[in-house]
């Protein structure tokens, strides 16, 4: 089979089991099992497929059509133009999360007081915040040891990165003083988890279930930042950012700003603590 027939028949099966941008999505598998890019794919048409390809797509294949999220099962994605490592212990990074990266990076201090990310899952936003900033003490906290275990493979070598396990803030041997804090925690209301997307409801529900109306981490989070750094840096559920402010504002925050998503709708809130 060439690479041009395994993509068009394997096109039609992923778009009749609802996979999303079926021919990309083969591409992506094909190129990254043949350590190719997609451009020497199409280079390659009318090239055959070598068989240990053939061996390791097959079954890849069938748990794509079967719902398993296209990162899980290449075991790898890009974020903020860092290739990172992703597994179904951690979250898999968002477009989002990039507009709360550069939101942040704009008002971070080069050598200022060291930044914290709660719930750093993968270890992503540590991994940006270090590459451009490596004079800065970046620390990251998760309270799932297996997440840390895979932020550790995706943040190896570098120096000024320290994770820590600790349920938000508790861990006694953080610093007591930030210049941000900032945090992509758990925001989907408990009731709503199962009738996610199928690919989503594969993603560890410890990153996704943010309680009862979705804010019961973060309420927790802000309460707990209170007086310990300068700014605070949130990525929101749609529709949250209206009680998120009022959270901080309470907590001693003044807001700076809140920043949409690409599909225009609210979800990045950055505020500075005035006590």
């Amino acid at each position: 089979m060439t690479v041009l027939e395994l993509i068009e028949s394997t096109t039609p099966y992923f778009a009749k089991h609802g996979v999303q941008s079926p021919r990309l999505t083969i591409e992506l598998m094909l190129a990254e099992i043949a350590q190719k890019t997609r451009m020497q794919l199409y280079l390659e048409f009318d090239q055959p497929v070598a068989d240990a390809v053939m061996d390791r797509l097959r079954p890849l294949v069938k748990r794509r059509a079967e719902g398993e999220p296209l990162e899980y099962l290449l075991g790898a994605t890009t974020f903020a133009g860092h290739r990172v490592q992703v597994c179904p212990d951690v979250l898999i990074p968002r477009p989002e999360t990039e507009i709360l990266f550069n939101a942040v990076a704009e008002l971070i201090e080069p050598e200022g007081l060291p930044v914290l990310d709660v719930g750093t899952g993968s270890g992503i936003l540590p991994l940006a915040l270090a590459k451009k900033f490596p004079q800065l003490e970046i620390i990251g906290v998760d309270v799932s040891p297996a997440a840390l275990t895979q932020a550790r493979k995706n943040t190896e070598g570098i120096g000024n990165i320290r994770l820590l396990e600790s349920d938000l803030m508790e861990e006694k041997s953080l610093p007591e003083r930030f210049q941000m804090i900032v945090a992509n925690l758990p925001y989907i209301p408990s009731g709503q988890i199962d009738g996610l997307m199928r690919e989503v409801r594969h993603e560890p529900r410890l990153a996704l279930d943010g309680g009862p109306d979705g804010l019961e981490i973060i309420r927790r989070l802000i309460a707990q930042s209170q007086g310990k750094t300068h700014y605070l840096a949130l990525e929101l559920g749609d529709g949250q950012t209206g009680e998120a402010k009022e959270l901080c504002q309470r907590a001693g925050y003044a807001l700076i700003r809140v920043l949409p998503d690409f599909t225009e709708r609210e979800r990045i809130l950055v505020a500075e603590y005035h006590g």
